[in-house]
């Protein structure tokens, strides 16, 4: 529901800030309730639709059906006096209008300001307005786009008066089973993939793979020099022939660096002794910003045997021997980043995770959402049905026929192309 009429905001606000070629597609392509619809709007808007990301290729079908829909909601907007305002309620959106494009114009300015004048800065301005206005974007056509807005608002309002669209706590608990169910099937046994969209997607999973635990450090700094001197020792050792690794200087270049901070690690491990905190130690040795971050630093980062988001010494050092229990600290350990000390704070479980207010709040909303939904789409399909649509489908045969044009034109340049790099080669 509020995909369409965002849709047709955004179409809107595209055609008012767009230099459009003159009509020469006169020929009525559809007919809404006696409102006729050109073959230029259909293949003007299939663009928009192409360009706004809306479809995959240009449409002149797709075009119809959603300009077919907007005719019909504009029709019933003003059989429904839905696009009358009050002088005051017209002086607000002014107001919201003429502070829109104040903030468009200063983002210009800003944009292309290249010397910090009173000169500079008004030339800027007047340059922004005229840049708008040649696009035919200004606080008319805001304000046009303010009020379309708040009438397609009230049409949602309109439909859904009186329907019930109340979310009970067993649909929740069903859908949140459901999604944490297809979370479970993309990544039960793949951590790869977890992490990836975890970490790099910001993907929020419902479903928590087995074996992961929470861990926290402690990252202490190493000098470059003796970090450089550590890893072209490991680099050739691991590029040396099986049986003749250099073992030796790996082990020798490691120690070099351990006992350059020794004594800290030994505070460090004595503090531990005594009770002190492994947080406190962390805010007074630790060099990660993420140890910063109060929820790593609570629960720690969500390390996983088969990690590859994190260093394979931080991994391994974080499922050693020595780290075997809730509370266990790692010996030090050393990576690409420096010296880890590490502790093992909580157990992952797995399976579905906990359902956060958030996620509650999450789901209702979105169940809320497709309920409105459901009462828009039925209402919006009952005003189609009812309306006296005509199709010009000769003239819709010419808008196909381009495309067919151009899709043939496209795979011949594609063929020709393939052909001219196989015989360079």
């Amino acid at each position: 529901m509020k995909k369409l009429i965002s849709l047709l905001v955004a179409m809107m606000m595209a055609l008012t800030c767009i230099a459009v070629a003159e009509d020469t597609i006169s020929d009525v392509a559809i007919t809404v309730n006696g409102e006729e619809i050109t073959v230029a709007k259909v293949a003007e808007y299939a663009e928009l639709l192409y360009n706004n990301g809306y479809v995959d290729a240009v449409d002149y079908e797709t075009a119809i059906s959603y300009l077919t829909e907007e005719a019909i909601l504009k029709q019933k907007i003003r059989e429904l006096g839905l696009d009358q305002y009050t002088d005051d309620e017209k002086a607000a959106f002014k107001l919201d209008a003429q502070a829109q494009f104040e903030t468009d114009i200063a983002s210009y300015v800003e944009y292309y300001l290249t010397e910090d004048t009173d000169e500079a800065r008004a030339q800027a301005r007047e340059d922004a307005i005229a840049y708008y206005e040649a696009y035919g974007y200004n606080e008319a056509a805001i304000l046009e786009n303010l009020l379309l807005t708040e009438s397609y608002n009230r049409l949602q309002n309109y439909i859904l008066d009186g329907k019930d669209v109340a979310v009970t706590e067993d649909e929740i608990q069903a859908s949140f089973q459901e999604y944490a169910q297809q979370d479970k099937e993309m990544f039960e046994g793949n951590v790869y993939m977890y992490e990836l969209y975890q970490m790099y997607y910001g993907y929020e999973s419902w479903y928590q793979p087995e074996g992961f635990r929470g861990v926290t450090h402690i990252l202490l700094s190493v000098d470059e020099e003796l970090l450089t001197a550590w890893q072209d020792a490991r680099a050739l050792s691991e590029e040396a022939e099986e049986g003749a690794e250099n073992t030796a200087d790996v082990e020798a270049a490691e120690q070099a660096i351990l006992a350059s901070r020794q004594a800290e690690i030994d505070d460090i491990y004595a503090r531990l002794e005594k009770g002190e905190s492994f947080e406190t130690l962390i805010a007074e040795y630790g060099t990660d910003e993420g140890m910063k971050n109060e929820e790593y630093l609570k629960n720690g980062y969500a390390v996983h045997p088969d990690s590859m988001s994190y260093d394979a010494d931080f991994v391994g050092a974080a499922f050693s021997d020595k780290v075997q229990q809730v509370g266990d600290v790692s010996d030090p350990v050393v990576s690409q980043f420096g010296i880890h000390i590490l502790q093992y704070v909580k157990e992952i479980p797995g399976g579905p995770v906990e359902m956060t207010d958030s996620i509650h709040a999450e789901i209702e909303e979105y169940l809320t959402s497709s309920k409105q939904g459901a009462y828009y789409s039925e209402a919006v399909s009952a005003w189609v049905s009812e309306s006296d649509i005509q199709r010009n489908e000769d003239a819709i045969a010419t808008l196909n026929t381009v495309v067919e044009t151009e899709e043939t034109e496209e795979a011949a340049e594609t063929t020709e192309t393939t052909e001219t790099e196989a015989a360079a080669e």
